[in-house]
Formats: C-alpha cells, sequence, structure tokens
C-alpha cells in the first residue's frame, strides 16, 4: 500500500541538517563585534531575557539602522539584522529590515549581500510555510549568486527550490531543479551537499514508484555520506528511506532488514529518538502488510508511546492510523474506529491532510452508519488539496518560465554592456590602441560564436541521426508485421475465396450439360461473372503480396507516438490531422527530421508554459510546399518584437536550413498558434481535404 505522505515526513526530518543555519555564517556578511547593533544582538542571545526586552533591543537596532548616514553602512546594518531571524523574530519588523537590505544593497551594488538578503526573505517563507513566496525568494537568489559565479551557493537555492517542490508533490520538477544543483555542487566538490541532493532524489523517485532509480540514487547518497564524518543516526536515516521504498513496493522482507538495522544502530533510542519511533512503527506496518502480525502490537503501542512523549503529532496521526489498520485486520472493528477517530483528531490539530484523507477512507470502511458522510468528507478534501497543489505547480512553472525568459533576454544586453563598456576603457586609457584591441576582441568574439555554431550543429547532427535510427528500427518492425499480415490475406483469398468460386463454376458447369438452350445461356453468363470475379481476387491477392514490402507512414507514427507519450504524464487532449493516403515518407530526411525536432520542441513547451488542455498539429502538403500548423488553447502570451527566447532561435535556425519560413500568433488569453512552411521537390501529391483524418491520440 503506497503511502506517500510518509515521504513528506521524511524529507522534513532526514534534511534538517541541511538548514539555512549550518554553513551560511562563512557566507554571509559577517556581524562586527564593536558596532550598537551587534552589541545587541549578542545582549538578545543572553538566558534571561524576556520577549518584551528582546523586542525592545530589537526596535532599537530598527531605528539605529535607520539613522541618517552612508547607503554603504545602512546597506551593512540591514543586511546584519535580516540575516539573524532569532533576533528579528517580529514578523512586521523583519519584513522592514529585509526590505530595506534588499534596497540598500540594490543601491550600493552590493550583489553578494542582496543575495543573501534574498537567501533570508526566503528562509522566513519557508518558516512560515507560504511556500510560493519562499520558491520565489529563493530563485531570485539563485540568479544573483550565478550571476556573480558563487557556484555553491548557487547550488544551495536550488536544493532548497527542489525541497519544496517535493514538498508540493511536484517530484518531476523536484527532480530536474536537484540535478541542477548537483551540477553546481559537483563543480567544487560539495560532498554533504551531494550526498543531501542524491537523498532528495531518492525521495522523489520513490513517490513517483520509480523504485530503481530511487534505491539507485539513495546508494549514491550513502557513498556520498561515507565521504564524511558522519555519525551512525545519518545512515540509519538513509536505511529507513530505503526500507520505505521497499515497504512501499511490497517487497516487505527487504523493508523489514532495513528497519531492523535502523533499529539496532547503536545507541538510536538515546541520540535519536524520534527516528527510532519512526523505524518501529514503519516496522510493525511492513509485517502487518507481510500478514506476519507476531509482536506487531507491542511495536505500534511502544511507537505511539514515544511519539507522544515527544509531542509528536503529525507522525503519531500516522501512527494511529496504521494501528487502526492492524485493529480492523484482527477483526477488531471497535478498537479500530476509536484509533481512527484518534488518528483523525491528530489529522486536524497538525493539518496533516494525507493521513486525514487515508483516515476517513478507513473509517468509511469500518463505521458503516457514518460512512457516506467520511466519504463525503473524503471527497472534498481531496478534490481541495488536488486544486491547491495544482495551484502551487502552476505558480512555480510561470517562475521557472519567467526565470528563462529573463536570461534570454539579458545575455545579449550583458554582451553589448561589457563590450561598450571594454571600449570606453579603451578610448579613455589608450586611444592609440582602440584598433589593435578592437581587432582583437572581434576575433575573439567571432571564434567564440563560430565554437559555438560549430558545437550546436554537432549536437543536432548528434540528435537527428538518434531520431533516425529510431524512426528506421520502428519502420523495419512495423514493415514486418505488415509484409506478414498482407501475405496471410494474400494466401486467404487464394487459397480460400478462389477455391470456393471454383468449385462453384464447376458445379454450374455440369448443370450446364443438362438444361435447356436458354438455361445454358444464362448460365454461361454466370460462368462468366465468376471467371471474372476469380480473375479479380488473383488480382487482388498479387497485388497484395507485392506490396507487402512497400512503405508504410512511419513518419506520421513517430509523431503520433511523441504526443501519445505525453499523455502518460500530462492531462491533455492532442489531435493530429493528415492525410492518410499522401505519401509523407516521401519527404526528404532533413525535412523530416527537423520537422519532428520543431513538433517536440513546441509541444514542450505548450506543456511546459501554455497551461493548455489541447494541443493540435495540422499536415498540408502541395507540389511544392510542406505545412504544417501547431495550435493551443492556452493562456497565450503578448508577442513582443524582438524577443528571442531559447525556444524560438532554435525553431528559427531549424527553419532556416530548411530554406523555410515560419510565424507565431498569439495573444493573452486565446492560444499560440505556429505556422511553418517548407518547400519541397516537385512530386506527385495525393491530397485530398475530404480524406483528412481526425484523430484523438
Amino acid at each position: 500500500m503506497l503511502k506517500k505522505y510518509l515521504h513528506t515526513i521524511l524529507l522534513l526530518f532526514i534534511l534538517q541538517g541541511c538548514s539555512k543555519s549550518e554553513t551560511i555564517l562563512d557566507e554571509k556578511v559577517q556581524p562586527s563585534t564593536n558596532d550598537s547593533i551587534s552589541i545587541w544582538i549578542k545582549e538578545s542571545q543572553t538566558v534571561h531575557i524576556n520577549d518584551l526586552a528582546k523586542l525592545e533591543l530589537l526596535q532599537k537596532a530598527v531605528q539605529y539602522a535607520a539613522y541618517p548616514q552612508s547607503d554603504t553602512i545602512k546597506a551593512k546594518y540591514y543586511t546584519q539584522l535580516s540575516y539573524d531571524q532569532n533576533f528579528t523574530f517580529d514578523s512586521t519588523l523583519f519584513r522592514e529590515v529585509n526590505k530595506n537590505a534588499i534596497k540598500f544593497n540594490q543601491k550600493i551594488k552590493d550583489s553578494l549581500s542582496l543575495g543573501n538578503a534574498y537567501w533570508d526573505l526566503a528562509f522566513f517563507y519557508n518558516n512560515y510555510a507560504i511556500q510560493d513566496s519562499a520558491y520565489y525568494a529563493y530563485n531570485e537568489a539563485q540568479k544573483i549568486f550565478e550571476g556573480i559565479s558563487q557556484v555553491e551557493m548557487s547550488g544551495r537555492m536550488f536544493l532548497e527550490m527542489a525541497k519544496i517542490q517535493t514538498e508540493i508533490k511536484d517530484y518531476i520538477g523536484s527532480e530536474s531543479t536537484v540535478i541542477k544543483a548537483i551540477e553546481q555542487f559537483k563543480q567544487t566538490d560539495n560532498t554533504l551537499f551531494l550526498y543531501h541532493s542524491y537523498n532528495l532524489l531518492g525521495i522523489s523517485s520513490g513517490s513517483l514508484g520509480e523504485v530503481e532509480k530511487s534505491l539507485a540514487y539513495y546508494n549514491e547518497a550513502l557513498y556520498y555520506l561515507n565521504q564524511l564524518n558522519f555519525n551512525n543516526y545519518e545512515e540509519a536515516q538513509l536505511l529507513n528511506n530505503i526500507g520505505v521504498v521497499y515497504r512501499d513496493n511490497k517487497d516487505y522482507n527487504k523493508a523489514i532488514e532495513n528497519f531492523n538495522k535502523v533499529l539496532t544502530t547503536n545507541e538510536i533510542l538515546q541520540k535519536n529518538p524520534k527516528l527510532y519511533a519512526i523505524a518501529l512503527s514503519n516496522l510493525a506496518t511492513s509485517r502487518l502488510y507481510k500478514n506476519d502480525t507476531a509482536g506487531v502490537n507491542s511495536l505500534f503501542i511502544k511507537a505511539i508511546n514515544l511519539k507522544t512523549n515527544l509531542n509528536q503529532k503529525t507522525s503519531l496521526a500516522t501512527s494511529y492510523h496504521k494501528y487502526a489498520e492492524y485493529k480492523a485486520y484482527a477483526k477488531d472493528t471497535a478498537t479500530a474506529i476509536i484509533n481512527a477517530k484518534k488518528a483523525e483528531n491528530l489529522s486536524l490539530e497538525s493539518e496533516n491532510n494525507e493521513t486525514l484523507l487515508q483516515t476517513w477512507s478507513l473509517l468509511a470502511t469500518l463505521d458503516k452508519k457514518n460512512s457516506i458522510d467520511y466519504f463525503e468528507k473524503y471527497i472534498q478534501l481531496d478534490d481541495s488539496l488536488q486544486k491547491e497543489e495544482r495551484k502551487q505547480q502552476n505558480k512555480f512553472a510561470r517562475i521557472r518560465f519567467e526565470t528563462d525568459e529573463f536570461i534570454a533576454e539579458n545575455v545579449e544586453l550583458e554582451s553589448e554592456k561589457n563590450i561598450l563598456s571594454r571600449q570606453r576603457s579603451i578610448w579613455i586609457a589608450i586611444a592609440g590602441g582602440l584598433f589593435l584591441l578592437g581587432l582583437s576582441i572581434y576575433i575573439i568574439i567571432t571564434q567564440r560564436a563560430k565554437n559555438q555554431k560549430l558545437r550546436f550543429d554537432q549536437q543536432q547532427q548528434a540528435n537527428n541521426q538518434e531520431i533516425f535510427n529510431l524512426m528506421l528500427t520502428q519502420k523495419q518492425k512495423v514493415d514486418e508485421v505488415k509484409r506478414l499480415e498482407q501475405k496471410r490475406i494474400s494466401e486467404e483469398l487464394h487459397d480460400g475465396v478462389l477455391g470456393k468460386m471454383l468449385g462453384a463454376r464447376m458445379i454450374l458447369t455440369g448443370l450446364n450439360k443438362r438444361v435447356t438452350e436458354e438455361a445454358i445461356a444464362e448460365k454461361s453468363k454466370a460462368l462468366g461473372s465468376l471467371q471474372e470475379i476469380e480473375n479479380e481476387i488473383r488480382s487482388i491477392s498479387h497485388e497484395l503480396s507485392h506490396t507487402a514490402y512497400q512503405k508504410i507512414n512511419n513518419f506520421t507514427d513517430s509523431i503520433e507516438s511523441l504526443l501519445d507519450a505525453a499523455k502518460r504524464n500530462v492531462a491533455i487532449n492532442t489531435f493530429f490531422k493528415f492525410n492518410e493516403d499522401e505519401d509523407w515518407d516521401s519527404l526528404d530526411g532533413d525535412i523530416k527530421i527537423n520537422a519532428y525536432r520543431i513538433i517536440q520542441e513546441t509541444f514542450q513547451n505548450a506543456i511546459k508554459h501554455a497551461q493548455c488542455s489541447i494541443f493540435e498539429i495540422t499536415f498540408l502538403r502541395t507540389d511544392d510546399e510542406f505545412k504544417i500548423i501547431m495550435s493551443d488553447n492556452g493562456v497565450g502570451f503578448k508577442n513582443v518584437k524582438g524577443k528571442k527566447g531559447i525556444g524560438i532561435r532554435n525553431i528559427t535556425s531549424r527553419i532556416n536550413k530548411l530554406n523555410g519560413t515560419w510565424n507565431i500568433e498569439s495573444a493573452k488569453g486565446k492560444g499560440t498558434t505556429i505556422t511553418l512552411r517548407i518547400p519541397i521537390k516537385n512530386k506527385s501529391n495525393n491530397f485530398d481535404d475530404n480524406n483528412t483524418r481526425f484523430e484523438n491520440v
């Protein structure tokens, strides 16, 4: 029985060591020890001080930071206050402090402190579970750190963003973001964060039901953990995660083995009672699902008592739910209902919606009198959670889309600024050397552009070869099946129908000798007709046998496969219009390969950014032109002239190779239509608009 909510609980528990406070003091502006703000912060950390006195110190520090002085000093003070969120515990004052930290660091152009200020803001939102705002702030910090080549800090922002995506069950998005973080950490050989990254990948893959990938990621995390000076409890956390993957995929023996290893870790009950209680509950659940209930009751009771003492309401709700399942299995319905209601109350208190859903489902089965009420509650909560998850995922998708646009728009701007600045400095410093320096810059830029174009062309060539090989393999398989089927039909026509027709003709021939002349004449006509049918069937048989080796619409099959593959993961309706009688495989290989790539790029963009429910492709062909129309009913966008994202540049590059043209039509709220026009050589064309088919792929 797959329990996805356990991954979220484990995520919060296992990755707590990767918090903001772990290494941040080495990376941010350090508080000085001799200014007033530092003294007040230090005073606020004394044991005897109460919240009221701390608030007075905070207000005094904020007033001091606002005192008229240089922007550099203000930026320093506000950055210092923004960092120490134990001091700035008042949320309203923190927002004021952080806003000023961002403002003054922007004024003095201190990118490192500005990135740290956005990091503070993200950490603040994360503590208050405002996930979309936290994700946005982490994203802003990541862009700043990447811009100033702070590779490791950029990777940490990716990792924090991926954690949030995992919490809202955007497991595919989380996996993509973690991979970006790993690329950054591998540049700096940061073993600790590589361990945390692969651990998070294991959780995401496990939640998607990808058992092999999940176990591989956990093993990779264990590899990096072994390179660190770690304690046994961190390894025990990984073993618990691996046990959950095995249990959720019904490999209960391996699950039990891993949970037992966790429970036998030296001094784990004293050093990490939370993990010990979780492993107890997981072990009991695994045995229950294995139908080995010996000692299961005592395991559940022990886990419940531990979690009660630790005041772990969220985890305790889960244990009561599992215990109710056990009592239901033991046919003790009354006790099962009592424990299920405890799980319900604790889930409501701790806002543990996943456990609440499963508890209502269980109560709907156990409590027959109130089953309808529980079922209705289940439906309402499940619908609201799905809507909220989709809403959050859409917000994150918009943030990522805006980031991609930002990068695409600013690449050329940054390049132009650098060139202008360099030229200005050269004119001021060395007027006489302008020509030589300008020539050097031109050669460097030209060579770099050539190298980039060469790498791009090589990558495209490799991609095209891969597509060609896939299409060739598919064509060979389909050709073989078609040949065999046509051969079978040919044999059936020849040996079955033709034999019967021949028998009928022989019978009529015999009758023809025993009737009148008039009947003989009529039967002779019938015999002639049968002979004509016999000849026609023989002709069809031979024709079918011959065409068994002819072409098939492999190009259109590849497009249909592309659309069909997306529907396994995305709720979208796709339509593909084309004339079945048209010989689409007669198109040149370059046209088919580049058209496939453009369709693939456009379709992926529609899924990621357009928020559409319908995507449609239409193929049209004349003697001189191959026309492709792709449209969606998504949110659309304002078609600003001059903006060229990565996707648009790829389409332009491919269509130019084919000497074709293309245009895009879009408006906010009215979807997007892209039209490609590709010239082709003159060939026979059997296109018939009346035969265009409309497929729901």
